[in-house]
């Protein structure tokens, strides 16, 4: 298996990096473009994994930080705060569109993926963010899965939203490093000002590609019934919900990866077969 690592400017100007991992002597296979969530990056636990694995299936894996996703330099840090609070869902639809661009031109992956054959599998918000992106492009996105996605960015309490709008911001805390990270009043306002179109329920019904939405039973970040509304709302003809039993939010997984839980493996296979048929194969 091959890595690569690449990196591409936004409109801003700002560096997206980029992993992109494939079997050696590929050329026109299938792209999977990766996308993390909240407090989430392209080196934490599973993300690496899977990318490999779909690479050992004849995939080309494309995996990336959202450029406000607050990694630095060290690809597993949170030395970025700054940019993090900078934050929006826009802005991140904004990167991901830089980075289907960046394949359908060439610019990665050239020789190797075959753009009329690209999936988006998003983790979380991600899987929100993924969702929304495939109904704004159903031309060039063919396939889609969520790992337990959201299916509403409208999260926050009347509390949070009153802080944000007295102070400027809040703060969240990362569980794992215990950082207090800073979410500016930019990421309600863009929330505030968008919500038609950020609106899940409804974007979903324009997704016409095979869309497949995996949940763990007990998540108890997001509920699994959030899948299953994204799931009762697609448009898709061709549509799967999938409840992994036992699962919570990271189906056992947690950073560094260290062991393999059923959980997690399962969500792997129902991936890999959805692509195989659906994608290409």
């Amino acid at each position: 298996m091959i890595r690569k690592s690449a990196s591409i400017e936004n409109g801003q100007g700002e560096k997206i990096k980029i992993d992109l991992r494939f079997e050696q002597g590929t050329q026109d296979a299938p792209g999977v473009i990766i996308v993390h969530g909240f407090k989430g990056f392209k080196d934490w636990a599973f993300f690496p994994d899977i990318a490999v694995r779909l690479a050992d299936a004849g995939y080309v894996a494309v995996s990336f930080n959202f450029s406000r996703n607050g990694i630095g330099n060290d690809p597993n840090e949170f030395e970025a705060l700054d940019q993090f609070a900078l934050n929006t869902i826009s802005h991140e639809l904004h990167d991901l569109e830089c980075v289907l661009t960046a394949v359908q031109n060439g610019r990665l992956g050239k020789r190797l993926i075959d753009p009329e054959q690209i999936a988006i599998l998003g983790h979380s918000r991600g899987g929100g963010v993924a969702a929304l992106f495939t109904a704004e492009h159903a031309d060039s996105v063919h396939s889609m899965i969520t790992w337990a996605s959201v299916s509403s960015f409208y999260r926050y309490s009347e509390e949070q939203i009153k802080l944000w709008k007295d102070r400027g911001y809040i703060e969240v805390e990362n569980a794992r490093t215990k950082q207090i990270m800073r979410m500016n009043k930019t990421y309600w306002d863009d929330l505030d000002a968008n919500r038609k179109r950020f609106d899940l329920l409804q974007a979903v019904q324009k997704i016409e590609s095979p869309a497949l939405f995996i949940h763990g039973s007990e998540d108890n970040t997001v509920s699994a019934d959030e899948s299953k509304e994204l799931h009762d709302h697609c448009g898709s003809m061709v549509k799967r919900l999938e409840i992994v039993e036992g699962g919570d939010h990271t189906f056992g997984i947690k950073h560094p990866l260290e062991k393999v839980t059923t959980e997690y493996q399962t969500a792997c296979d129902l991936t890999e077969h959805w692509l195989d048929n659906n994608l290409g194969y």
